[in-house]
């Protein structure tokens, strides 16, 4: 069940409330920057200290709590929504796992792309895995059970990678545009100048002329202030040029507006503006949704402090260039798709998994693999 604090029990007009939505502004944050590859914010010390006191000041309200872990490592699932102007659509497009030793730091991350094909059994036929949140949480009546879609897609994503997953964050990137706005904009460094020439047109999809259905899209490399909608295009694009057109790099440029974002809301004195405090945590309480407690974020920042520089986040990204999966004819799927290699289930995958959270450490993994 996902832990939520209810806007009708904050206290508006003390130092006190005004201090918790900071917090909560902060735990999201912190949240998202942790697993989205952001550990090299948390290895300056100041920087920590800055987020403790905050933080702390609601943490006790709160029983401490110890961080879970599966063999020594902290795992936790981002979701990323990217709904459209219509709201119909619940595909995560992004799907990272972030992984952290509590003793060790050692960062990980790694990557699915949307296109793994996988046996979405027994709510719905097998099909692309960014469908496994909105397969699990439709209820025969239509309505949608986001608890139930959760726990759906973190399943099978854990079958898939063969390790268990106890966090996760689920954010609906399209609600970033009105608290970049709201923040004034974002300064964004892009690294590497790309163009889109397939840009899906809000409110143009069913245009009967096709070319007015997309939009072209051009950044260029360098530091530049961005607005919510810039920003959203920028973190949306997967046609681009100049290899900015696979899912992990889009994940990139994903994880860098959430930076940006973060370092805005520390460059502003909140608690000089309480209007402007009400309306980004209403705002960032709409976007994401997590299982993280604000004892748990109080006790991840004490560990990344404690270890000193974790910036160097080991990766694996689940494509046909890691040699785990590949990507077979069109004809046999209905469109493009990537499965694993071998023939083998999961069990390369696993392997990989391992190897890469462990190194020579490294358990031997069950000959099955998982089932397809």
């Amino acid at each position: 069940m996902n832990r939520q604090i209810d806007l009708d029990q904050v206290n508006k007009r003390t130092s006190g409330g005004r201090r918790k939505r900071i917090a909560v502004i902060l735990i999201i944050l912190v949240v998202l920057s942790l697993i989205g590859g952001a550990f090299f914010a948390l290895s300056k010390l100041s920087f920590v200290q800055v987020l403790l006191s905050p933080i702390s000041f609601v943490a006790r309200l709160v029983n401490p709590v110890q961080l879970k872990e599966e063999d020594g490592r902290v795992n936790a699932l981002v979701l990323g929504l990217d709904t459209r102007a219509s709201g119909a659509l619940r595909n995560t497009d992004t799907i990272l796992i972030g992984s952290i030793s509590a003793t060790e730091g050692d960062p990980a991350l790694i990557s699915i792309p949307r296109d793994f094909w996988l046996n979405l059994a027994p709510y719905c036929a097998p099909f692309k895995i960014n469908s496994a949140y909105s397969c699990g949480g439709t209820q025969k009546n239509g309505s949608f059970d986001e608890d139930k879609g959760i726990a759906f897609a973190k399943g099978k994503i854990e079958e898939v990678l063969g390790i268990k997953i106890p966090y996760w964050v689920v954010v609906d990137f399209s609600g970033f545009k009105d608290i970049i706005d709201t923040l004034g904009g974002i300064q964004v460094c892009v690294d590497t100048a790309f163009s889109d020439y397939s840009y899906p047109n809000a409110g143009h999809e069913a245009d009967p002329i096709i070319s007015h259905r997309y939009k072209i899209l051009h950044f260029k490399k360098g530091c530049q202030m961005m607005d919510g909608e810039t920003a959203l295009e920028y973190a949306r694009s997967r046609k681009g040029t100049n290899g900015e057109g696979s899912d992990f790099a889009r994940v990139r440029r994903q994880q860098k507006v959430i930076t940006a974002v973060k370092d805005k809301v520390f460059s502003l004195n909140l608690l000089l503006n309480p209007g402007k405090l009400v309306k980004l945590y209403q705002q960032f309480s709409a976007v994401v949704k997590t299982n993280v407690g604000l004892g748990e974020i109080q006790r991840l920042l004490e560990v990344v402090g404690r270890l000193g520089d974790v910036s160097k986040a080991r990766s694996l990204v689940l494509d046909p260039v890691s040699g785990l999966v590949y990507h077979p004819s069109d004809a046999l799927y209905g469109g493009y798709v990537i499965i694993p290699s071998g023939g083998s289930g999961f069990s390369k995958i696993h392997q990989a998994v391992q190897k890469l959270l462990f190194g020579a450490k490294t358990k031997p993994v069950s000959s099955q693999g998982g089932k397809q």
